[in-house]
């Protein structure tokens, strides 16, 4: 089953990425669930585990940060029209921001600033994003942006009282089963053995190997625990959320994580006209560009993150598919080689599912 598809991704390992989790569904039915390759190459050979831990780079802004803000919309504590005003004492050149610009990234917000190489004032970060040029008129346009995601961090902490991993772990890793997702993983257990995690890059500022340590260097210089990054999980944690996402907000015994009318929110397409698509955390299929390949429907949705992962939900069939990889193992500059194979991978994910339905397999 899904042999294309499968064979598609055994053949680049070693190439595109060292070491691929795939995982294939619809709702909480599961079709898919293969490991290839090594989990790292340097310092060491280490081949990948059921249990091996992924960054997920900017996933996370999906898995995390935009599962919190929807839980507290849900429950009152959050409006989309909510000025960031009525959350934070300083809001500097973005006065007029409100919740629906930071999830939709149409704030304005630049899409990166290096706060790890900065110096900030009082060492606060989030007044350096704040009082950063817009590039855009809040609401003009959608400029993906970390920095939007970091401020969002800062409210949702502020509302709940707690850290943002805290958070996540209360709101979204504990209620859908998520039984290893965490952020800054044990490297080292008790008993004095590694955990299974995908390395990622040499850091650039230590000569080390991303080993369990996030990836993304504003998440590093934040402590690990980051609105834009910072989550590492296996696939199964990442099945059991596409699963939920698949089946719009219900987890697999059928309680409602999210309701119907709270996730149909989040995958409206609020920038259709704008340079991207994008829901409330998702990404969506639209007329523009779109990373999750050709052939799934339109209105589809789900993420990416810089590491090599990626989850996607064929908005007509419920058909979603994770590809978890460590492609900057190789190098950031090797990212090119595995935006071609993730397009190819759902491409070939939903032409063989549509053929499995035809011939009653499925």
């Amino acid at each position: 089953m899904f042999d294309g598809t499968l064979q598609l991704i055994s053949s680049v390992i070693g190439t595109a990425f060292p070491c691929a989790a795939v995982g294939v569904g619809v709702g909480h039915n599961v079709f898919v669930r293969q490991f290839y390759g090594y989990r790292q190459i340097n310092p060491s050979v280490a081949a990948i585990t059921e249990d091996t831990l992924f960054d997920l780079a900017s996933l996370s802004k999906l898995v995390a940060t935009s599962m919190i803000a929807l839980k507290f919309i849900e429950n009152g504590k959050l409006r989309l029209n909510d000025s960031i005003s009525n959350f934070l004492d300083y809001t500097g050149n973005y006065y007029d921001c409100e919740i629906r610009h930071l999830m939709t990234h149409t704030s304005g917000m630049p899409a990166g600033i290096p706060l790890f190489s900065m110096q900030h004032k009082d060492g606060d970060a989030l007044r350096t994003i704040l009082d950063a040029d817009r590039c855009y008129k809040t609401g003009e346009d959608v400029i993906y942006s970390c920095m939007g995601y970091i401020v969002l961090q800062y409210i949702l902490e502020n509302i709940g009282n707690e850290s943002l991993d805290e958070l996540a772990r209360k709101y979204v890793f504990d209620p859908l089963g998520m039984k290893n997702a965490c952020y800054n993983p044990v490297i080292i257990n008790t008993n004095g053995e590694a955990t299974p995690i995908a390395a990622t890059e040499r850091y650039p500022h230590t000569g080390e190997w991303a080993t369990g340590h996030v990836h993304d260097e504003n998440a590093y210089f934040l402590g690990g625990v980051s609105g834009n990054a910072g989550v590492f999980a296996t696939l199964d944690d990442m099945i059991s959320f596409a699963g939920m996402c698949s089946a719009k907000g219900a987890t697999k015994n059928g309680d409602a994580y999210l309701s119907g009318n709270t996730f149909d929110l989040a995958v409206k397409n609020y920038t259709p006209d704008k340079a991207e698509s994008r829901g409330l955390g998702f990404q969506l299929k639209g007329t523009q560009d779109f990373p999750g390949g050709q052939l799934l429907s339109t209105g589809s949705y789900g993420h990416t993150g810089f590491t090599g992962t990626s989850l996607y939900i064929d908005s007509d069939s419920g058909l979603w598919g994770i590809l978890l990889t460590n492609a900057v193992h190789y190098g950031r500059h090797n990212r090119s080689n595995y935006f071609s194979l993730r397009s190819s991978f759902y491409d070939m994910m939903i032409t063989e599912y549509k053929i499995l339905r035809e011939e009653g397999k499925i």
